[in-house]
């Protein structure tokens, strides 16, 4: 009797275990005749919503309300908006990714950069991109995060 386990926390992951399940157990076993059983079993259930709703929420939040950058245009004080900083740390913090395009008017091959998305990351890695840009926050910006009440 053969049993395997997998922890998975992508869909990519979940992918590539299904097909190596699938090609090295799966296909040999059944094609001989044995019966085996699937299951899916989840063990964190909203780890990945958790970790958006932390940094969309209370961290951001935070940031935004008591970080003042001095404006280069008018020498202003401004703060910017939740949105301009998930921008700002995407830039800082996640790794570009390229793709190769043809430019159909001449044929060429060529590279661009593709958009720094937090959508793109594991959850392993949005947990490093998210102490990455609280460590940032705390030590370059002075925040202090505020502590937050559990809803419901």
């Amino acid at each position: 009797m053969t049993s395997r386990s997998y922890i998975v926390a992508s869909p990519r992951q979940a992918n590539e275990v299904l097909n190596q399940l699938y090609q090295q157990d799966i296909k040999p076993h059944t094609a001989k005749g044995a019966r085996g059983l699937i299951r899916w079993e989840t063990v964190s259930q909203y780890y990945r919503h958790q970790l958006r709703k932390l940094f969309h929420g209370p961290v951001l939040r935070d940031i935004s309300q008591q970080v003042w950058v001095r404006d280069p245009i008018t020498g202003c004080r401004v703060r910017y908006a939740p949105a301009a900083w998930k921008h700002l740390f995407a830039q800082m913090f996640i790794e570009p990714t390229f793709e190769e395009f043809t430019v159909k008017s001449t044929g060429e091959l060529k590279v661009r950069e593709c958009r720094r998305s937090t959508e793109q990351l594991s959850d392993d890695e949005f947990q490093i991109f998210l102490t990455q840009v609280q460590a940032f926050a705390v030590v370059d910006l002075g925040v202090e995060f505020t502590e937050q009440e559990e809803e419901g």
